[in-house]
């Protein structure tokens, strides 16, 4: 993006694309006929102060609150439940003369229904405990690009029939991650990236949170790519009983504009120092510390040592030393776009990946025009040497959410959701991959 669309902002400040406003209101404008999948940037007005709203509690349930058939689309999120069944955030549904609203659905094969949920709030990712009732939710706060409110945490104890935001002790309402503990149901920890104010923990399941402390100077937004904010905790991780604090394994969190790691033991944040550069043209700066959308471990890692990132800023980079030093692995894969939101990345293996993209149509897609942004699911099969594309994704549209599921003897199935509606699963060695 050339220097002459931005606005650099101040000291403490972001990049603030002024073209960003005028695709908001042009996005706004094409809803009536078609959706936006993207969510503009612009400047935060707000305070970084929470900001509370009432508790959502379940409405009446009848027989019009279950739906024979597939949610709507595009579907955002997918996360599976303990019973089996799937939770999904979709949106936005509706038009421009009725208005436009974000929704929750549970359900599986043709049978869902639709939970309580706020329906301004955009649902960017959920998540769902096992054996309880617990449910997270981060909902994109609508102020971080103009007024609105600043969502926070929200867990629903009832399986999605009510939801609260938990706040206590979280200095930033403005958040973009969470992750658990692989031990979340005994030591109860998680972690929260936040656009201001860095990362959070809470050892008692979200009811009380505290920062973990950055020594370095602590600026808003992920960077060079604005929405480069995530948080991601190892397979190796536990807390010590007596304080519980970090006793092996590391958390790993982009915030503040560069990469950082928090090893057992440590007494702070590490830093990367490494410096990357963009491969998009006419993009200032050129290069910038290295910063991550989305992180995902190899579930072997405690042996392998293998963490995927992937950067809106410089693309997919791996490292096989525990984040020491990074590799970029962008071969076949799209460039990327910093000012989208959302990127889902999951590690099968140290050399199995599979990332959901942005990238911009050539007019290939069912209904989608050339030059609209979509998502296509790319995999690896070699540690991102190669990347292979999904051909013929077999959802309603294009891929436009994906999980992915591992069964204990080493299946591995992908909860695919689409960007016109309805979620399938697929092995994913019985798809097409090109």
């Amino acid at each position: 993006m050339k220097r002459d669309l931005l606005d650099m902002g101040d000291r403490n400040g972001v990049v603030v694309p002024r073209v960003a406003v005028l695709c908001l209101l042009w996005a706004v404008c094409l809803s009536a006929c078609r959706p936006p999948l993207t969510f503009p940037l612009v400047r935060p007005e707000a305070a970084n102060t929470p900001t509370s709203t009432p508790d959502i509690s379940p409405t009446a349930t009848d027989e019009a609150d279950v739906f024979a058939g597939d949610p709507p689309g595009p579907v955002l999120t997918i996360s599976d439940l303990p019973d089996g069944e799937l939770l999904v955030g979709v949106g936005p549904v509706g038009n421009i003369e009725t208005g436009f609203e974000w929704q929750v659905w549970r359900g599986l094969d043709d049978d869902w229904q639709q939970l309580t949920w706020p329906p301004e709030a955009i649902p960017l990712s959920l998540y769902s405990t096992a054996p309880g009732q617990e449910i997270y939710a981060v909902p994109f706060s609508q102020a971080t690009y103009g007024p609105g409110q600043a969502w926070g945490v929200m867990r629903s104890d009832d399986a999605g029939g009510s939801w609260r935001q938990i706040l206590t002790g979280l200095g930033d309402p403005y958040v973009m991650a969470l992750s658990f503990s692989p031990h979340f149901t005994s030591d109860r920890t998680l972690y929260a990236a936040t656009w201001y104010s860095g990362v959070f923990r809470s050892a008692d399941a979200g009811d009380n949170w505290e920062p973990v402390p950055y020594t370095g100077q602590l600026e808003p937004s992920g960077g060079a790519s604005p929405f480069d904010l995530a948080v991601a905790v190892s397979p190796n991780y536990a807390v010590s009983p007596q304080d519980g604090t970090p006793a092996s394994g590391m958390v790993m969190a982009s915030f503040g504009r560069g990469l950082h790691r928090w090893r057992a033991g440590a007494d702070s944040w590490e830093t990367s120092p490494m410096t990357v550069t963009t491969p998009l043209k006419d993009f200032e700066p050129e290069s910038a510390p290295v910063s991550a959308r989305a992180i995902a471990f190899s579930p072997d890692f405690a042996t392998d040592k293998t963490i995927y990132v992937y950067s809106g800023f410089a693309g997919m980079l791996r490292s096989v030393d525990a984040g020491e030093s990074w590799t970029l692995v962008n071969r076949w894969l799209p460039e990327p776009m910093p000012l989208e939101v959302r990127t889902s990345l999951a590690a099968v293996s140290a050399e199995e990946a599979y990332a959901l993209l942005p990238e911009v149509s050539n007019g290939e897609q069912a209904g989608v025009d050339s030059g609209e942004t979509v998502f296509v699911l790319y995999r690896t099969l070699d540690g991102g040497m190669t990347w292979q594309a999904l051909q013929d994704a077999p959802t309603w549209g294009y891929v436009s959410a994906f999980q992915l599921s591992r069964t204990e003897d080493g299946v591995v199935s992908l909860l695919l959701g689409g960007s016109q509606g309805g979620v399938t699963v697929s092995l994913a060695d019985e798809l097409s991959w090109d």
